[in-house]
């Protein structure tokens, strides 16, 4: 592939949150883990060794978690796992509580406050059973990057989305458009939603207007060699962004795009106002796991795309972890927590039995076995996972420090523009001005 500069993705929000709550916590184990033998010289060979996994979620996550416990230790009867599993409500506070008193679990679900615990030196590093006990070769460097700090591994990613565009493949065989490629340029995608809404007639669009959106937005600086943010900077000029909304009010004055009015009564971030489930806009963004929340409301076939390329080549969104499977760092059984680690993420039963209850599967194979035996929707979630983890570059993920500011500037920028309050060359300035006081803002916190 083309060499690709790391991008940020601003859009994507980590799975973490979106759990239900249980039905309640077990209560830890009252002898300490600390006190079991160790695999490699146990002190009794009759005496199993207990560890302890916590995690939150919904009733069905742990359901599946702990048959997938089960199946671990027989397979492996020598070892014992008790969960720990709450709802999200608390559970940090309680293992911040469980690590002050040095009686944390053997195994923690983390989220994507992993940092947070790798400088309070509370998680274990787990690099030195990748290879042999740890088989990470089959997840794409990036995830493997986000639980990496100082050269040290401190998590495994237990599920994964990321970006996409969202395509309405009916509007694209009514109109006689072929359908998007790994491969297709903005030129390409320029010339698409034309003619979809050429062929189409009234009412009927190419895409949603995507100025606005900061993954797009994101994707679409990679693919020209730039990024959005990185180490504290901008790393994007003032003529990307007058490039970047020119494009969008071509495709606007082209009658290609949703125009403002109508985008703000029936928003893309909205599935039951969507218009691509209605039948009437071809292309919008969205993360790739929503594609089920969507083909719900249609009868129409929906599929996943990613960004177009651009003259550096791809921008494609990498995959995101939304969770990790840590270790405490005063675990008594280093090699066993990997092993179950390697088990959870690599074992074909283990994964059939999980399914994507923390986000589609880390893991390619994983993946594959699932596509094989699901619904159709399924299969193109799990397809477009394995396409990006597969091409996309392998960065060090950055969010940028104020996002929830910078998407809002976003969206009143294409907005001014979109509504003609203001020429592009002035409201870029006034963007631009803005974006850096938010960066000064964050440097301050």
């Amino acid at each position: 592939m083309p060499n690709k500069k790391a991008i940020t993705v601003v859009l994507l929000a980590l799975t973490m949150l979106l759990a239900a709550c249980s039905k309640g916590a077990n209560e830890p184990d009252k002898e300490s883990s600390a006190s079991q033998p160790s695999a490699s010289t146990p002190a009794n060979g009759d005496k199993k060794i207990e560890l302890r996994m916590s995690w939150w979620g919904s009733d069905e996550r742990h359901e599946k978690t702990q048959k997938v416990i089960e199946l671990f230790e027989q397979k492996n009867p020598g070892v014992k796992i008790t969960g720990e599993y709450s709802g999200f409500d608390g559970y940090m506070d309680k293992l911040n509580t469980q690590i002050a008193a040095g009686n944390a679990p053997d195994l923690i679900q983390m989220g994507g406050n992993i940092k947070e615990y790798v400088d309070k030196k509370a998680l274990l590093d787990l690099k030195p059973y990748v290879g042999s006990v740890l088989r990470l070769d089959d997840f794409n460097g990036g995830l493997v990057k986000a639980a990496t700090f100082d050269d040290k591994l401190y998590g495994v990613t237990l599920g994964v989305s990321s970006s996409s565009l969202m395509y309405n493949a009916s509007m694209f065989e009514k109109a006689g458009v072929p359908l998007p490629t790994d491969q297709w340029t903005y030129e390409e995608f320029k010339s698409s939603t034309i003619q979809i809404a050429e062929k189409l007639g009234k009412g009927h669009y190419g895409s949603y207007d995507l100025s606005s959106d900061a993954a797009a937005l994101a994707s679409y600086l990679g693919s020209n060699g730039k990024e959005l943010y990185r180490d504290g900077e901008r790393h994007f000029d003032r003529q990307d962004m007058i490039d970047w909304f020119t494009m969008w009010d071509e495709l606007r004055k082209a009658g290609a795009i949703v125009p403002p009015d109508v985008q703000v009564a029936s928003p893309p971030t909205a599935v039951d106002k969507s218009l691509i489930v209605k039948g009437q806009v071809a292309i919008q963004s969205a993360s790739a796991s929503q594609i089920f929340g969507f083909q719900e409301l249609t009868q129409d076939k929906l599929g996943l795309s990613v960004f177009p390329n651009g003259p550096a080549g791809s921008g494609m969104i990498p995959p995101i972890s939304g969770q990790f499977l840590t270790s405490y760092e005063g675990t008594k059984h280093p090699e066993e927590v990997a092993k179950f680690m390697d088990f959870m993420v690599n074992d074909p039963d283990a994964g059939v039995i999980l399914g994507s209850t923390r986000g589609v599967p880390p893991a390619g194979k994983i993946r594959d076995l699932l596509a094989a035996q699901s619904t159709p929707v399924d299969k193109v979630l799990y397809d477009y996972i394995s396409l990006v983890s597969d091409t996309a570059p392998e960065i060090e993920y950055q969010q940028f420090p104020l996002d929830n500011e910078f998407t809002k500037l976003l969206q009143l920028t294409s907005e001014k523009i979109a509504f003609g309050a203001k020429p592009i060359d002035t409201s870029v300035d006034e963007f631009m001005s803005e974006m850096d006081k938010l960066l000064a803002k964050a440097k301050t916190q």
